[in-house]
C-alpha cells in the first residue's frame, strides 16, 4: 500500500521481521495514503490492517506473558514483586492475570477469567495423571507380559510345539532382546505369546496329546493363554 501511494519515507521502513516496527511505521506514516473517498478505501484496509497485525502481537506477547509468568513463580519470585513488575497494585491482581492468560491460551475463543483459568489448569492437570496412569499401566502389564514370555520360552522343550509356535515364540524373543522395545513392540509381545498358546493347545487338542509334558510347561502356557 505504501508504495503504491509513492510514500516518500519509505527508506524508514523497518526490517520486515520487525512486527512492532513496521506497526509504529504504518501508524506514523498512515496520512502518506490517499484521503478515503467512495472509490477508494485504502485508509480503511490499511487501518485493518493494523489492527489484525495487533491482534496476533497481542495472541503473541500474551503467549510471551504467561510464560515468563509461570517462569516467575517457578524461579520463586513472590506475588507482590510480580505484581510490581506488572504495575498492578495487589498480587491477586497478578495472580488473577496469569490465570485469565491460562485461560486464553486453553481456550482463545472462551472466556478470560480467573475461574477459566484454574479449570483449564485443572483439566490440564488430571488430563497429565490419566496419561501418567496409563503409561504406568502400560509399564506394568510389559512387566507382566514379559515374566509370562520368559517362562514359556524356558518350558518350550515340554511343550507341544508346531512350526508356526515356534515361529511366534522367536518373534517374541527378539523382542525380549531389545533393550527399550517401543509400544508398539511391547503389544507385538503379548500377541506374539497369545498367538503360540493358541496354536499349541490347538495343535494338542487335534492331535489329542497333551500340551505339556510337566506342571511347570502346564503353568506357563495357561498364564499364556489368559494373557
Amino acid at each position: 500500500m505504501h508504495v503504491d501511494a509513492d510514500d516518500q519515507s519509505l527508506a524508514l521502513w523497518p526490517d520486515d521481521r520487525d512486527a512492532v516496527g513496521i506497526l509504529a511505521y504504518a501508524r506514523t506514516h498512515h496520512g502518506a495514503l490517499p484521503p478515503a473517498t467512495y472509490e477508494n478505501k485504502r485508509r480503511g484496509e490499511h487501518a485493518g490492517l493494523r489492527l489484525t497485525l495487533i491482534r496476533h502481537l497481542r495472541e503473541l506477547l500474551d503467549r510471551e506473558e504467561l510464560a515468563a509468568l509461570e517462569d516467575a513463580r517457578t524461579g520463586g519470585l513472590t506475588w507482590q514483586a510480580i505484581a510490581e513488575l506488572l504495575g498492578v497494585e495487589y498480587p491477586g491482581s497478578a495472580s488473577n492475570r496469569l490465570d485469565r492468560l491460562r485461560a486464553a491460551a486453553a481456550d482463545p475463543a472462551g472466556v478470560r477469567t480467573p475461574a477459566a483459568g484454574r479449570r483449564a489448569v485443572a483439566a490440564e492437570q488430571a488430563a497429565a495423571d490419566r496419561e501418567r496412569r496409563a503409561a504406568l499401566a502400560v509399564t506394568r502389564r510389559h512387566r507382566q507380559v514379559r515374566t509370562i514370555t520368559l517362562a514359556l520360552l524356558q518350558q518350550a522343550n515340554d511343550l507341544a510345539l508346531t512350526e508356526d509356535a515356534e515361529e511366534w515364540l522367536r518373534a517374541a524373543r527378539e523382542i525380549l532382546d531389545e533393550e527399550t522395545p517401543t509400544p508398539t513392540q511391547q503389544q507385538s509381545l503379548a500377541a506374539y505369546v497369545s498367538l503360540a498358546a493358541a496354536e499349541i493347545s490347538l495343535h494338542a487338542s487335534v492331535e489329542e496329546i497333551a500340551p505339556a509334558r510337566t506342571e511347570e510347561a502346564m503353568a506357563a502356557l495357561e498364564a499364556a493363554r489368559n494373557l
